[in-house]
């Protein structure tokens, strides 16, 4: 037992201090310093860097050019956003994978092509024809988000089945829309990019140089929203028709979402992988109101690619800074694109800010540390229409204009000779009315000037200017009819407004001629008048009302009369029978003489209230 325990302690020694070396070994493969407290710094091992670390900047070539530091990648570019200026070149043209930062150019195509607000629908072939283990937020078939949504979960959590959704989508179908990638890369002047697929998954025919993904990030960022975007830290997809649970995920570019790689002044951007492209990542940062663009292509390692961007971003904002410059004419110009000597030389005493001239007043260009806007070299070039401002070779800054061609002649026409007149006439004259002549003067020029470049763009532009007034046409014709309809309105309803004020006045012309007692009475009579009027008004509604009464009463009166009438006639009836049957039996009383009832009638009761005459002899002394 002592044995083992002396044994062990000894084992478990040797085995730690065997395992120091291979753990060295390992950190620096993986371009990671092993750093132990026990040794000092001359002892700590230097960093290997491939080969591709060494290669040539053909920036630091320039002379007098602020000097870069060497980086990993193979191919690295840093340009400012808004001169195009490219400040850090290496290999900048060379042909690599871009892997997923080729999701900037479907995001942009799609911010131009779509609307936030539509409803995406996921099919089998966008949820399903990606590789397997690739980077997805797990949609389902028949799932639905909107493209805003989709949007945020390209550029932030990298997801390949989106970028294959909103492709079909837009375009019908993913070829159609990798087709509009590649017209807007020809667009921006790319010359060494190809899609094929939205996403960046590995294509031998799927490639891009480190200029080209600059002037698609450049075109990028112009849009508010995917500036947006690509600074939105966290995202979250609410539930959907399918699925009944939030799903959160991060942004993927680690400059603006990881503790320790947070960057000064970054906007965002895009990463990327594949076994083929190595690392690459795309960044944009802004500082000091100057935005610059980093691309790196084909890097040994995630991190490797971060330090490189720092690096390129670093030397950018220490070594360059922004500057406006006056666009005015100069002796030292150099001008390309005009053969006529003639014509040539006439540029060379014009003024740019007027006819035949059209151009900002001011252009942007991006200065290296020591260099002043005085050492620029201004080059005009009439092939491209550009005014571009270099400094050996390197162009910082341009500014685009328009030359009609057109000088005034030495015979002035009729308005320019009028207007030249109305000029030396305020001249000689002075005070304000010749102010007033120098004015109009001035104005009949400028229409004059825009006479002519309006011809001038109708001869070069016939398909074009043919197009806009039909469309013009459309607008204004409406808008006539409209506006005389409305004008015969206004003056039938001005008409009418007359009529009554001419009214009115002849009213108060009556009133004026007539004396006070006069008014009052024709107002007494008129008062008078439509009482009257009042009351007969009312008589009637009376008369009206009784004749109603009278109507229901006599129709009542007429059903009394009627029974009382019926009643008489059925007693009259009566009686008159009674009389008959009396005077029948008085009658056959009489013919018997006898006052009896005859024998035919023996039988027969008499009522004992009838009346029977008895015969009296009369006396012969009556009482007196």
């Amino acid at each position: 037992m002592k044995k083992g325990k002396f044994f062990l302690p000894l084992f478990l020694s040797v085995l730690l201090i065997c395992g120091l070396v291979p753990l060295q070994s390992l950190a620096e493969d993986t371009g990671e310093e092993y750093v132990d407290d026990a040794y000092s710094e001359e002892t700590e091992p230097e960093t290997e860097h491939l080969a591709a670390y060494y290669d040539e900047i053909q920036s630091n070539n320039i002379p007098n050019w602020p000097q870069g530091d060497p980086v990993n990648a193979e191919t690295a570019i840093l340009m400012d956003a808004d001169t195009g200026a490219i400040l850090y070149a290496k290999s900048i043209e060379k042909q690599e994978y871009p892997a997923s930062i080729t999701k900037i150019m479907t995001t942009l195509i799609a911010l131009e092509k779509g609307n936030l607000s539509d409803v995406v629908t996921f099919s089998e072939n966008a949820v399903y024809s990606i590789e397997y283990g690739s980077s997805h937020l797990g949609l389902t078939a028949g799932e639905e988000l909107t493209l805003e949504q989709c949007l945020y979960g390209i550029m932030l959590a990298s997801a390949n089945e989106i970028s294959n959704a909103v492709a079909e989508h837009i375009g019908g179908d993913i070829e159609t829309f990798v087709g509009m990638m590649n017209e807007k890369a020809q667009e921006l002047g790319c010359t060494n990019t190809h899609f094929v697929n939205v996403h960046g998954l590995h294509d031998e025919n799927h490639y891009v140089c480190a200029k080209d993904m600059a002037l698609i990030m450049q075109a990028a960022l112009k849009n508010e929203k995917f500036r947006e975007i690509i600074g939105t830290v966290e995202y979250n997809f609410p539930e959907t028709n399918l699925v009944d649970e939030v799903r959160y995920f991060i942004n993927h570019h680690k400059m603006i979402s990881e503790e320790g790689m947070l960057y000064d002044g970054c906007i965002g951007g895009k990463n990327g992988y594949t076994d083929e492209a190595w690392n690459t990542l795309v960044t944009a940062a802004e500082r000091d109101g100057m935005t610059i663009i980093s691309v790196v292509l084909r890097c040994p390692g995630q991190y490797v690619s971060y330090d490189d961007t720092k690096v390129l971003l670093d030397y950018g904002f220490a070594n360059f800074h922004d500057a406006q410059i006056a666009n005015t004419n100069s002796a030292d110009i150099e001008i390309t694109g005009i053969e006529d000597a003639a014509e040539l030389e006439k540029i060379k005493q014009a003024d740019f800010s007027a006819a035949p001239f059209e151009m900002a007043a001011e252009t942007k260009v991006t200065l290296p540390a020591g260099v002043e806007a005085s050492a620029l070299k201004k080059t005009m070039d009439f092939g491209i229409r550009t005014l571009s401002y270099s400094y050996e070779g390197q162009i910082l800054g341009s500014v685009p204009f328009t030359y009609t061609g057109e000088w005034e002649t030495e015979a002035p026409t009729e308005v320019q000779t009028e207007a030249v007149t109305e000029t030396e006439a305020a001249e000689s004259s002075g005070g304000v009315g010749g102010a007033v002549s120098g004015i109009l003067g001035t104005i009949a020029g400028g229409a004059l000037m825009l006479y002519s470049g309006m011809d001038t763009f109708i001869e070069e532009n016939t398909v074009i200017a043919c197009i806009i007034g039909a469309v013009l046409l459309l607008i204004f014709v409406p808008l006539l009819l409209v506006s005389i309809n409305r004008k015969r309105k206004y003056m039938k309803m001005m008409e009418l407004r007359e009529e009554e004020l001419k009214l009115r006045r002849q009213l108060e012309e009556e009133i004026e001629r007539k004396s006070a007692a006069q008014v009052e009475a024709e107002l007494r009579e008129a008062q008078l008048r439509q009482e009257l009027e009042e009351e007969k008004e009312k008589r009637r509604r009376q008369e009206k009302e009784l004749e109603e009464l009278e109507s229901i009463s006599d129709f009542y009166l007429d059903e009394e009369s009627d029974e009382e009438m019926s009643q008489k006639t059925s007693d009259d009836e009566e009686q008159e029978t009674r009389q008959k049957a009396s005077s029948g039996k008085d009658r056959s009383m009489r013919q018997n003489g006898t006052g009896q009832v005859p024998p035919e009638t023996a039988g027969e009761q008499e009522p004992e209230d009838e009346y029977i005459e008895v015969p009296v002899e009369e006396d012969e002394n009556p009482l007196d």
